[in-house]
């Protein structure tokens, strides 16, 4: 998109911001444009009225021409003076709100998808990091506002100079704006190719970006310390912001000759102009007003070139071409095809199944899950187990509509799960994964994240928390549920793993007391000993007795009590039955149970 077509853009957008604002900017760039025009004839009827005032008094013809002059002169000055913070206002009111649209815009692109597969696309990531990085940083769209307006006074500026130039000598006029419009191109072309060089490195970009902020973060700065990644990391941010540099680098040598010519040439043509108006005046064709006047205006056209508006525009209209390629990129997978879509209302209410389900992660042709079947009852709890790597995480993926089967299909109470509205869908199911968020608000917050609604249902909230066995843990908080849980805000305080798996299962819990009807652990207690995620475990089927439960886990031991459990073995399903039945049977779950049992024991052994 060229950078007329992208100012234009802007323009539009503008419109949609507020109308009214829109129309008061413009006012004010004709009005900024046509001051500094009237100050220099003003001046220039000032200046060359002054001699005959001298002899005569300002009681004479010429006086109170000098007094009009002044008047106008000094008027035209003050509200050129008010009239910079007026535009300056407009520009930042509207570049705000526009900003705010585009940010808007940019969370809704990234999270309309119903899945997310688009998270993991590189092509995706670059636009979303360019629109999202443009937008935060000290260029954005909403800041490029104020360069076009700019941008506009000043072409309407140059353009009258021109017109008062060309009642002297039209091809001078014609010389100065051609002159100051080619160098206007070259420049604007030379600074555009930088930031197309800088926008084709993204992802080398993006790796520096990456390298620069992981030494910021807590995780990063110990492992930093420990091994002594310091070097490593600060070469690695070297290296990738040297190689997305290059490209820059690169470009601007080679645009420097043109760059150096067409300097040279308007300012040669500048100085000729000066020597016409200048010989004109010494042999009595100028006045000293027209002389005045002529030299202000051959100044006047070269606001024609550019300047840090140019920049503003330049760099702060980068996002709106990312944000609508991200837009376009994410517009086939925004939620599901169009045509009516079932109701989530009540399901499951029989049973979910998995038939011949095949499954391969965007770029891998290793497949996670091939010809998998399962039937999960609904109204009963299921586990889930196997090794790490098995497809455990997948499948429930896979459930919850991150992804689709790219084989096979998934049934509720015999609908196929893709012709059940996927938002409405995915309210029905409430998963607390291990690498659940452990999110920086207040503890009520946290836990009513499960379903978030406008009001927070605080009595829900003191309920899930019982029920989750958290109410110690609030209770020692400094602040009970307001006490935010992180130390980067005011009053906050942090929480050990195991007290932050208890408020995800309230999380979880909240959530189905809002209507959730598939509850789902995925391994969020992989970081407690085998003893305290057992007793976990044990109270989280108690309390869910009676809805559809799935719990995940490479721990054997800890989901005996589940009503079926599920092994499953490089994408498929190997075994399932009751803890007691397949420990019975003898096959891959008794083995891998017995195993397990033995290591503790082994272990717990004095």
């Amino acid at each position: 998109m060229d950078a007329i077509r992208l100012r234009f853009a802007l323009v539009r957008l503008l419109r949609g911001v507020s109308r009214p604002l829109t129309a008061a900017l413009v006012l004010a760039v004709v009005v900024s444009a046509a001051l500094p025009v009237v100050f220099t004839i003003a001046t220039g009827v000032l200046v060359g009225t002054v001699p005959d005032v001298v002899g005569r008094g300002l009681s004479s013809d010429p006086g109170r021409r000098v007094l009009v002059a002044l008047a106008v002169a000094g008027a035209s000055f003050v509200l050129l003076q008010v009239a910079s913070p007026v535009l300056a206002a407009l520009s930042e009111t509207l570049g705000h709100r526009l900003d705010g649209q585009l940010r808007a815009r940019a969370m809704a692109a990234t999270l309309a998808p119903l899945g997310m597969q688009h998270l993991e696309d590189p092509d995706v990531l670059d636009r979303a990091n360019l629109a999202r990085g443009a937008m935060d940083g000290n260029f954005t769209p909403g800041g490029a506002v104020a360069g076009v307006a700019t941008n506009a006074a000043q072409v309407l500026q140059s353009m009258s100079s021109a017109i008062i130039v060309a009642r002297f000598n039209l091809w001078l006029a014609l010389a100065l704006v051609v002159g100051w419009r080619i160098v206007r191109v070259v420049l604007l072309r030379q600074f555009f190719a930088q930031v197309v060089s800088m926008i084709g490195m993204t992802q080398a970009m993006r790796r520096s970006t990456y390298f620069r902020d992981l030494v910021l973060t807590p995780g990063a700065a110990k492992e930093g310390r420990i091994f002594g990644l310091a070097g490593w990391m600060r070469e690695r941010f070297t290296q990738h912001w040297v190689e997305g540099m290059t490209a820059v680098w690169k470009t601007r040598r080679e645009g420097r000759p043109a760059v150096v010519a067409v300097i040279v040439g308007i300012s040669t043509a500048s100085f000729v102009g000066f020597l016409l108006i200048g010989r004109a005046a010494i042999a009595g064709d100028l006045s000293l007003t027209e002389l005045t006047i002529l030299l202000s205006a051959v100044v006047g056209i070269g606001t024609l070139s550019i300047s840090d508006a140019d920049l503003q525009v330049g760099y702060g209209l980068a996002a709106l071409p990312a944000l609508l390629e991200l837009e376009a990129m994410v517009d086939d997978t925004a939620g599901d095809p169009p045509g009516e879509r079932g109701a989530a209302d009540g399901l499951p209410g029989e049973c979910v199944r998995f038939e011949s389900v095949g499954f391969a992660y965007p770029g891998q042709r290793r497949p996670v899950l091939h010809h998998l079947d399962l039937a999960i009852p609904a109204g009963r709890s299921t586990a889930i187990v196997g090794e790490n790597g098995a497809g455990k995480t997948t499948l429930v993926k896979l459930l919850c509509r991150l992804y689709e089967p790219t084989a096979g299909r998934i049934t509720v109470d015999g609908q196929p799960l893709d012709s059940i509205d996927g938002g409405a869908w995915q309210r029905r199911v409430a998963a607390i994964f291990q690498d659940f968020i452990r999110y920086e608000m207040t503890a009520a917050e946290n836990v009513a994240c499960g379903a978030p609604a406008e009001r927070i249902d605080e009595a829900a909230v003191v309920r899930a928390v019982e029920r989750a066995g958290a109410s110690e843990i609030v209770a020692d908080l400094a602040n009970g549920l307001a006490t935010p849980l992180s130390r980067r805000l005011a009053g906050g305080t942090d929480l050990s793993g195991g007290q932050w798996q208890r408020i995800a299962l309230a999380r979880a819990l909240y959530a189905v007391e809002a209507g959730a009807g598939v509850l789902i652990l995925d391994e969020p207690t992989a970081s407690l000993d085998v003893r305290a995620e057992a007793e976990l475990y044990d109270r989280f089927l108690e309390l869910t007795r009676g809805l559809t439960t799935i719990i995940i886990s490479h721990r054997f031991s800890t989901v005996r009590r589940a009503d079926n459990i599920v092994v499953v073995e490089k994408g498929q399903v190997v075994e399932q039955g009751t803890h007691d039945d397949l420990v019975a049977s003898s096959g891959r779950y008794a083995a891998m149970f017995r195993l397990q049992a033995a290591r503790f024991t082994t272990e717990g052994a004095p």
